[in-house]
């Protein structure tokens, strides 16, 4: 794969369309430095980019999270993503939009630093996510060492970069040791989620999720719910210690990147991929949705 800062084509930063190789910034912004830098990861499906409006207002949200607004408008941060993809001639691929505090300062305090918003593109490659028979397979999942912070300690619901740090470190070690990803657990011990996706179980025909209150509000989640109440497929949310991965019949994980994945194992735990009928109705109801065959209401729990 091309390292990211060597491809080209054009990337918009601060309101213009700029080559990709001078969207840079400066090794002492203070986003570098304090992690005050926000993010969303947005999906492109036949040309279109999949939930844009909710992906915009969760990036405000999280901005808001970390006390700073973004200096535009959710009319330019929109109209700026259909350009990037315009321009690239994305059809199938994936969007990064990000926006940090920049480098008129280098300590806590960032009351007057300015801030910065950036959309870039780029064709997802097979394989991107997880191998490209994890539909069929599934996917392998380890406890992670490290456990998602209570919202007393951390701005959890703000797609930060800075929450993502133990999401690194969690799959490093997990790949290493030969799983796939990592799961991890909450403040009180019950599961979280993945590094970078939602977790959900199946049990007799049912679903069941952990609470995302030591998580981001994720939109793919948001539509798994959704198309799971479409489905007449009932869904239990609540906290699931890690005995409960013995007790369910199936699991998968769900986020843009990933879309939605089967699990085949969680730690010792194996599950057997064929015959889980919720699983199957849920990845075809999705790609459905993406596809723009099916529609259903998602709701708007990030706008401030």
């Amino acid at each position: 794969m091309i390292p990211f800062d060597r491809r080209t084509g054009k990337i918009w930063y601060d309101g213009a369309l700029v080559e990709w190789a001078g969207a840079t910034l400066h090794v002492l912004s203070h986003g570098l430095h304090y992690a005050s830098s926000i993010f969303e990861g947005i999906r492109v499906y036949g040309g279109e980019p999949f939930m844009l409006t909710e992906h915009i207002a969760r990036l405000r949200s999280s901005a808001h999270l970390l006390d700073f607004d973004l200096p535009y408008d959710d009319e330019v941060l929109h109209a700026a993503t259909l350009d990037v993809v315009r321009v690239a001639g994305i059809t199938e691929g994936y969007l990064r939009m990000n926006a940090w505090r920049g480098s008129e300062v280098i300590q806590t305090a960032a009351l007057k630093t300015s801030v910065h918003t950036s959309v870039a593109a780029w064709e997802l490659p097979a394989g991107y996510y997880a191998a490209t028979d994890a539909l069929e397979k599934g996917i392998s999942l380890v406890t992670g060492r490290y456990a998602r912070p209570s919202p007393r300690y951390a701005p959890v619901k703000s797609k930060a970069a800075g929450n993502y740090m133990t999401g690194t470190v969690s799959k490093n070690e997990a790949l290493r040791a030969g799983f796939d990803d990592a799961v991890l657990l909450d403040d009180h011990g019950n599961f979280a989620e993945a590094t970078g996706a939602h977790l959900f179980f199946t049990k007799d025909g049912a679903l069941h999720t952990p609470t995302t209150r030591c998580t981001i509000d994720g939109i793919t989640r948001a539509c798994v719910l959704a198309l799971a109440d479409r489905e007449g497929i009932a869904c239990t949310v609540g906290d699931l210690a890690p005995a409960f991965a013995a007790a369910a019949d199936g699991a998968f994980i769900c986020g843009t990147a990933c879309e939605i994945l089967p699990v085949a194992r969680i730690d010792d735990h194996h599950y057997d991929l064929t015959g889980n009928e919720v699983v199957r109705k849920l990845i075809a109801g999705y790609r459905d949705l993406v596809e723009g065959r099916r529609v259903v209401g998602v709701p708007t729990v990030w706008a401030r």
